[in-house]
């Protein structure tokens, strides 16, 4: 406890010196993911030479982030809305990840990624996917499984893809057809149109039917939702009865470890719950809580 404090007033103590905090740190390997939801992964190690030490890694946005120095000790990290800052109180080796839901946006059928590498790294796409624009120019381009692989100097990446379409096969059936000679008597149908006592009820039941779609429509809009697309599904109401058996806030962590679902999906539904009215985010400590809005987060 003694410790964390003491690496908490560091942090503090050491933006006051950032330019000489960082040259006592660098960056020696970097790698990114993009997966095929637009979410981006980084991963970045540092070689501290000296402390106390801050590491600056820039970062948009980023859902969750981590940092390990020497591969034991958790050290803290703070987002100022453009980096995030780890306080190293001990030479070594620091590992640095986050994830971000907000690097990549798409408009039709393009994709645009937009990060920054702390070093020189590999940058890897989504499976089956198309690098349509590049900047700044790649050191080196490689496939890894069906994935674009991109070797990216330092500094600021901007990447615009396409996603392939799946691959479809045509099967042409031949019929060979048989032809008959048959007679054909005409017939003759005459059908009576409905009487106005047989619509009546059916106007009624129609309108009826739509009031009601009216009334779930509105209901959903005051719960905050935007329509069928909007709807909670297992998943969701697995997320929300976990962070209500934990007490009504939990961290990502204790929520994945509740439900068993994998990191990125996580995020995304997290997100979806809060822009939703379900949850809300706060900090504990130094470490982002979702949080229920209402009891038994219902």
């Amino acid at each position: 406890m003694r410790r964390a404090v003491a690496v908490a007033t560091l942090a503090v103590a050491l933006l006051a010196l950032l330019a000489v905090a960082r040259a006592q740190a660098t960056s020696i390997s970097a790698t990114a993911r993009i997966d095929e939801a637009g979410d981006l992964e980084l991963y970045a190690v540092y070689n501290v030479t000296s402390a106390p030490a801050l590491l600056v890694v820039p970062a948009k946005s980023p859902a969750a982030y981590f940092a390990v120095e020497n591969g034991t000790t958790e050290l803290p990290v703070q987002y100022n809305g453009t980096d995030l800052l780890v306080a190293v109180d001990q030479p070594g080796i620091v590992n640095v990840s986050y994830l971000t839901l907000q690097a990549t946006s798409k408009e039709g059928a393009l994709w645009e990624a937009n990060f920054t590498m702390p070093c020189p790294g590999d940058v890897f796409l989504p499976p089956q996917s198309t690098p349509i624009y590049v900047s700044p120019v790649p050191q080196q381009v490689f496939y890894v499984n069906g994935s674009p692989a991109l070797v990216m100097p330092s500094g600021p990446v901007t990447i615009e893809y396409m996603m392939s379409p799946p691959v479809s096969t045509t099967t042409t059936v031949v019929a060979h057809s048989v032809t008959t000679t048959s007679s054909i008597t005409p017939t003759t149908t005459t059908t009576r149109a409905p009487s106005p006592s047989y619509l009546l009820p059916l106007i009624i039941v129609v309108v009826i039917v739509a009031a009601g779609g009216a009334g779930a429509a509105l209901v959903m809009r005051r719960r905050g939702g935007g329509g069928p697309a909007e709807a909670l599904d297992d998943r969701d109401r697995a997320i929300l009865s976990a962070i209500s058996k934990l007490g009504g806030e939990a961290t990502a962590s204790q929520v994945m470890g509740e439900t068993n679902i994998p990191r990125s999906p996580l995020y995304r539904r997290l997100d979806k719950l809060v822009r939703l009215g379900y949850l809300e985010e706060g900090v504990r400590g130094n470490t982002k809580v979702y949080r229920c809005r209402r009891p038994g987060c219902s």
